[in-house]
């Protein structure tokens, strides 16, 4: 039986490690537990804008493979031109993960791969985990006082322990070849809420390959979809990623205190995506850093992420209303988008959601026309929706 240690950390995905990194800097003892090789994980292209770099403290130099100083957008009758004060950043999510699992280890972090939570049981004012160890062919009996739960959208400690439950999105996206005459710091975005409610994309990560990809609502017809619209764009696959994002909703639970001890939920366990855009790594690093900070601090992990909650409940605000558009009504959105409303979505970027809307609003009040279509009470009964309560616990078999 292992000695309860200062905080256990279950996941190595970029929020789980970037979590580690700021504990262990300020004297923690941190340990890691990931199923699989936090040094091996499936590539996928991301695009952020640039405050990944203020959440992280640094600019991840080695992980930006591009930079994108100017968005256009079309729907089917529009288009316009953004151009960028503060160029949004691609990235290569392996190559995050890799950085920050660097960075953590050099702080005293101890990274084990292998290992999987089989069972979770508060008592005797700590937490229990079981922890199968593939590498070393043997179950393990760690304890704790403070848990972070870094697991994902399927998160173990999620479900056991708070009881949360994410409906999820599926993204599919195929490299290609950059087309001749493309410039490689404009992404590319097409509204076409006949095959999606989100849009379909091309980033360009290189001088010779972009991301082409879209958000869709089910992963039935999601490669047919795809492949026709890349058939219309006379593009072709040369590789394929993919992944399912949680949806964030306004009750999902990211804390709970129990048998005395502190259980916080991070990234994708608690769901800290954009609904708008399906972002989260910018989202997820801040979440990290506020369970960082209430750990540190001794404060309320709710307190500490008052801000990223405000930003996160604005982007479900916005989906909800975009869910509900025609082809029309995104031709009018473009219309709508006058130099002013052009320039303030050039200089604010997504992640500050709450900021630039009042904002926009004001340049351009004819926008308020679409959120009067958002239905009384739809935001609370979506959320309702999402959220499950906590199940009482009981022992688990081991898997």
């Amino acid at each position: 039986m292992a000695t309860v240690s200062d905080v256990e950390i279950v996941g190595g995905s970029a929020a789980g490690l970037f979590a580690a990194y700021l504990l262990a800097r300020q004297g923690k003892s941190v340990r890691v537990f990931d199923a699989n090789d936090v040094l091996n994980v499936d590539s996928r292209t991301l695009i952020t804008t640039s405050h990944l770099t203020d959440v992280l403290g640094f600019f991840p130099q080695e992980a930006v493979v591009n930079k994108i100083d100017r968005f256009e957008l079309f729907s089917p009758g529009r288009s316009v031109a953004i151009p960028m004060q503060e160029p949004d950043l691609v990235v290569e999510r392996s190559a995050v993960v890799r950085l920050l699992a660097r960075l953590a280890v050099a702080a005293g972090v101890e990274i084990r791969g292998g290992c999987k939570l089989t069972k979770l049981e508060p008592g005797d004012g700590c937490l229990t985990l079981t922890i199968r160890d593939s590498h070393r062919d043997r179950l393990e009996q760690i304890k704790t006082r403070v848990l972070i739960g870094a697991d994902g959208m399927s998160s173990r400690v999620g479900k056991t322990i708070i009881g949360n439950g994410h409906a999820t999105t599926p993204i599919l996206q195929a490299i290609v070849e950059l087309p001749e005459g493309e410039r490689q710091g404009t992404t590319k975005v097409w509204f076409e809420p006949d095959d999606t409610p989100y849009f379909y994309w091309l980033i360009p990560q290189s001088q010779r390959y972009a991301a082409v990809g879209f958000v869709a609502e089910e992963g039935k017809n999601a490669r047919h979809r795809l492949d026709r619209f890349l058939g219309r764009n006379g593009l072709t696959a040369v590789d394929m990623q993919s992944a399912r994002i949680p949806a964030y909703g306004y009750f999902t639970r990211p804390w709970r205190r129990l048998a005395g001890c502190d259980v916080y939920l991070i990234g994708d366990a608690a769901a800290q995506v954009k609904v708008t855009t399906v972002g989260g790594l910018v989202t997820g690093l801040r979440g990290a850093r506020a369970a960082a900070n209430a750990i540190l601090r001794r404060t309320a992990y709710l307190k500490e992420m008052r801000s990223l909650r405000r930003e996160l409940s604005l982007h479900l605000l916005i989906r909800n209303v975009l869910n509900g558009f025609v082809p029309a009504d995104y031709d009018r959105l473009l219309e709508l988008l006058n130099p002013r409303t052009i320039d303030l979505l050039g200089v604010h970027h997504r992640d500050h959601a709450a900021k630039i809307v009042c904002r926009i609003l004001l340049a351009q009040p004819r926008l308020l026309r679409f959120a009067a279509r958002l239905p009384r009470g739809l935001g609370n009964k979506a959320a309702r929706q999402r959220f499950v309560p906590p199940p009482q616990i009981v022992p688990q078999e081991s898997d």
